[in-house]
């Protein structure tokens, strides 16, 4: 598990890109509101990569979900 500074960083920026989201979806800007969906995948995925998770692992959860 991470306890680096890094790891508030890594957090803070979620916050932001599910704030900028949201926020894209209220307003109905379709277009606005994919490229926060990416930015937040991505800051996902090095979130959960730097405590040692891959996209195989979250890819498998999500197939658990659909069965």
């Amino acid at each position: 598990m991470s306890k680096c500074p890094g790891g508030n960083l890594r957090l803070k920026k979620l916050g932001e890109e599910t704030a900028e989201l949201v926020a894209a979806l209220a307003t109905g800007e379709v277009e606005q509101a994919v490229e926060e969906a990416a930015d937040l995948l991505y800051h996902v995925l090095v979130a959960l990569r730097a405590e040692g998770a891959t996209l195989g692992v979250v890819a498998a959860a999500l197939g658990r979900r659909a069965t």
